[in-house]
């Protein structure tokens, strides 16, 4: 699989919200794409994600333009006013939604269940704005996730909300490792302090994305079963 953009821009009311810009990414890399706060981030997510018709540039997935194919391939996690859950709805809502859109069962014992499976049961009846900024990151993108279609993940200013890059940095990370082609949108502040080679926001010439190795499973060997001791009994037969 491979999203590939070029040279996309969007036109705002009164002024551009993205210059020409482009980024590709397949399966296994992760992309930061660095740009100042503000529509830019919201823009470029919903124009590479078939959401927005940009008004230059192109967006491909494996050599498509459909846009039904990349609404359906490329998901939007946390997009500001978009895609973010509301503030003041508990965690256990947020969740039933989520797996709805899945097409996953999504009643309480399903969403307490989901839950559990990924140790967050004590954050359920929480309100969302009050989750940690790395439990929120991490459980919008498990939940993305759940939806088997998706190909493709962009994760929209995390770093907005606070905490530490390094946290929602190795959510992209694992999500790369799993097989998903990974876009975070941040500002070049996060970019800086990770360490990290950025794409960048109004630019066609971009570094290559950071390939990320696959998860091997490791294989626990199970112990070889011990031979039973003899028996009298068989021992006389000897």
């Amino acid at each position: 699989m491979e999203l590939k953009a070029y040279a996309i821009s969007v036109q705002g009311p009164h002024a551009p919200m993205l210059h020409a810009t482009s980024v590709n990414v397949s399966d296994h890399q992760l992309v930061l794409l660095a740009g100042y706060p503000g529509p830019g981030h919201v823009a470029v997510a919903l124009g590479l994600s078939g959401r927005l018709k940009p008004n230059g540039g192109e967006v491909k997935l494996d050599g498509s333009t459909d846009e039904r194919v990349l609404r359906q391939r490329v998901a939007v996690v946390d997009a500001p006013g978009i895609t973010e859950p509301e503030d003041a709805l508990p965690v256990s809502t947020v969740v039933g939604e989520e797996l709805a859109i899945a097409g996953r069962k999504a009643g309480r014992k399903a969403v307490d269940a989901w839950l559990r499976e990924h140790e967050w049961a004590e954050f359920a009846e929480r309100r969302w704005e009050h989750l940690p900024v790395g439990v929120r990151t991490r459980m919008l993108a498990e939940l993305t996730v759940a939806r088997p279609e998706v190909k493709v993940v962009i994760l929209t200013m995390p770093d907005r909300l606070g905490g530490d890059p390094h946290d929602w940095y190795e959510v992209g990370r694992e999500l790369a490792s799993r097989g998903y082609g990974v876009i975070i949108t941040c500002a070049d502040a996060s970019a800086r302090l990770l360490g990290v080679e950025a794409a960048q926001m109004g630019s066609v010439n971009q570094p290559d994305p950071v390939q990320v190795e696959p998860v091997v499973p490791v294989e626990v060997e199970e112990p070889a079963e011990e031979a039973a001791p003899e028996t009298d009994e068989k021992k006389d037969e000897a």
